[in-house]
């Protein structure tokens, strides 16, 4: 017997590795069907007219008349078509549907050929006792292989795991869950989220409070909680995930309830990452000033395979341009932007362009093909190490390029030129910041010159959360190779944003600008680096300087402690968005200005290191370098 269960597990085991093609359900369906109606004959026999011509497997015309409407309506009601596996509520309706509709079919035929003929098909009492054998027998079948199905599953490992909650909506996730077919968790109890919960339990399940928690809880423990429930913790400042952190449990999250689908809930149930404990008020954006500007234009996008870049072509798609350039140096990632963009927007009009923003004739090509209407310039170096190492390549992309799209955008009249700083542009201790805030100048400047129609808009902002080469995707490879992870300095701290945030406001800024503003974004408060950290190692299932070690590495050259959005003689506006400010400038443009401006651009082409600094130092006064890679290998 023991053997016989183990063949069985075995084939639905393998059965379960895949679904079965509907034709495969069809013909089971009809087997029952058939079965169910000789199993109804025989019971009912003796009332039948032509009884003693009834024996099993006997292809009557009245069976094959019975069997045929309920096949019909199998097509009719597509009963066949649910993953069998996933047997629920909308199957079992379908099921009775399609057996109702039959039995009142052959009832009403029934009828007819009684008037006519004066005899019946099967007597309606039979057709009553078919239909229930048959729904009975369907709806039998599939509680059996989803059965049997639970039970392979719940062979595989499962994760013990808590609710956050004890509302209603927290009850239900439980129960889903607990019903679910995937079985990944079991659910163990509940967490309150008031010290003293006013229940112990839940069905059969206990309720704790975090202090409770602390004594029961193992390492490792699951607890999972709604999205919305998530995001109301983390704009309410309330600070119960960080505890639970704290217990060395593991923290998931489940997708937001439009997006729950009929199949398993488990598959939805993700690990929480950084960026939702950093959430903030989701952004209102004013879609109609946006589609006004964006619909129907030619936009050019520059570094469009980098994570700024990219985002923004994606935040731009809902407002329908007429096309989108996409430009990039680097080809493997606008090539992989260029698969995305198939897959998830088939119908976006757009293009892949491969340039250099520093080669002015390739980008006068682009200009003359394509028109660009609009111009967001996303394109830049941004690592300080790297640029403190190679100040002329930050010069020459940071400064050179800003510049030769800014001349472009003018030239061909484009009307309008979003550009993407950062908030190293403030008071920069490193070339990186000061390039940026170079570029900065010569952007303001273009929109004094009163012949230009175009308007010039810049966009500063701090660091985003999961760009490429940012802290966050390096303290993650670090935590997954065991550490340590590498912190510079204890005290430093950083401002953050989310891709999407950012992306968001760059697109409301270029909207509402008039021409020469340079909007800052509210970043929200700073954040100590070490406690990004320590909640990455936390979120990942270790104790941090434990099981994963924290090791301070020491400032890097042209790094700053901390990051300002405005710098000493700036002062801001508030605008009708209350994330987006006016930074208020009192820098003047003269003359002088762009003599230095010519100088700046031709040490650079000739790459004049030192009198290229020199010139910089002179325009961006108040640049003072920490430390400055000077070597032989790039200074002429």
């Amino acid at each position: 017997m023991r053997k016989i269960k183990l063949l069985v597990l075995q084939i639905f085991r393998k059965l379960s590795q895949n679904y079965v093609p509907r034709s495969v359900i069809l013909l089971i369906d009809s087997s029952i069907v058939f079965l169910a109606l000789q199993l109804t004959f025989l019971l009912i026999g003796s009332a039948q007219p032509h009884a003693e011509t009834l024996y099993f497997l006997n292809f009557s015309k009245e069976l094959f008349i019975i069997f045929g409407i309920q096949f019909f309506y199998f097509f009719i009601f597509n009963s066949y078509a649910g993953i069998v596996r996933y047997t629920g509520f909308k199957d079992a309706f379908r099921q009775l549907q399609t057996t109702l509709f039959t039995v009142i079919t052959a009832l009403i035929i029934n009828q007819i050929i009684f008037k006519i003929y004066n005899i019946k098909l099967i007597v309606d009492a039979g057709v009553i006792v078919y239909g229930f054998i048959a729904f009975s027998s369907l709806y039998f079948f599939r509680i059996v292989v989803k059965r049997a199905y639970q039970i392979i599953q719940s062979s595989k490992s499962t994760s013990s795991a808590y609710i956050l909650g004890t509302e209603l909506t927290d009850v239900a996730i439980a129960e889903s869950i607990i019903s679910d077919t995937q079985k990944k968790f079991e659910i163990i109890g509940f967490i309150s989220e008031n010290d003293k919960p006013k229940k112990t339990k839940i069905f059969t399940l206990p309720i704790h409070s975090l202090k409770e928690l602390q004594d029961k809880a193992k390492k490792g423990t699951c607890v999972i909680v709604s999205a919305e429930k998530l995001q109301e913790l983390s704009l309410s400042g309330n600070n119960i995930i960080n505890e639970l952190l704290e217990l060395s449990l593991k923290i998931y999250k489940l997708p937001e309830l439009q997006d729950w689908d009929d199949k398993s809930i488990s598959t939805g149930i993700k690990k929480v990452n950084l960026e939702d404990l950093l959430q903030r008020n989701p952004i209102k954006l004013s879609k109609e000033n946006l589609k006004s500007l964006y619909e129907s234009r030619v936009i050019l996008v520059t570094g469009a395979g980098g994570s700024i870049g990219s985002d923004i072509v994606r935040q731009l798609i809902p407002f329908k341009p007429k096309k989108i350039i996409m430009l990039d140096q680097a080809e493997t990632p606008l090539h992989h932007m260029s698969v995305c963009l198939d897959k998830e927007y088939p119908d976006v009009n757009y293009e892949k362009v491969i340039a250099d923003v520093t080669n002015l004739t390739r980008l006068k090509h682009v200009f003359e093909s394509y028109a660009p209407e609009v111009v967001f310039h996303g394109a830049a170096y941004k690592h300080v190490p790297m640029m403190e190492a190679n100040p002329i390549e930050a010069l020459m992309v940071n400064y050179l390029g800003t510049k030769n799209l800014v001349d472009l955008s003018q030239q061909y009249k484009v009307n309008r030129f979003v550009f993407v700083s950062t908030d190293k542009a403030v008071n920069p201790t490193n070339i990186m910041g000061a390039s940026k805030r170079s570029a900065e100048i010569y952007v303001q400047s273009a929109s004094r010159n009163k012949l230009n129609s175009t308007r010039f808009i810049t966009t500063r902002f701090g660091n985003v959360l999961g760009s490429n080469g940012s802290v966050i995707p390096l303290f993650k490879k670090q935590i997954e190779a065991g550490g340590p992870v590498t912190v510079t300095h204890p005290e430093i701290t950083r401002y953050f944003m989310t891709i999407d945030e950012a992306c968001q406001l760059v697109l409301e800024a270029g909207a509402m600008g008039k021409g020469g503003e340079i909007f800052v974004f509210d970043m929200g408060n700073p954040i100590k680096i070490i406690e990004l950290a320590k909640q990455m190692i936390r979120l990942s299932g270790y104790v941090p300087n434990e099981e994963i070690e924290i090791v301070f590495s020491g400032l890097r050259p042209g790094e700053k402690l901390y990051e300002e959005l405005l710098a000493d003689k700036e002062n801001t506006q508030p605008t009708h968005h209350q994330k987006i400010l006016i930074a208020k400038s009192s820098f003047k443009f003269d003359t002088e200005n762009y003599q230095l401006i010519e100088d700046l651009t031709e040490s650079i082409k000739s790459c004049e290191t030192k009198l290229a600094i020199q010139v910089l130092k002179t325009i961006v006064p108040e640049y003072k370098p920490t430390v400055l890679n000077v070597t032989s290998k790039n200074v002429s």
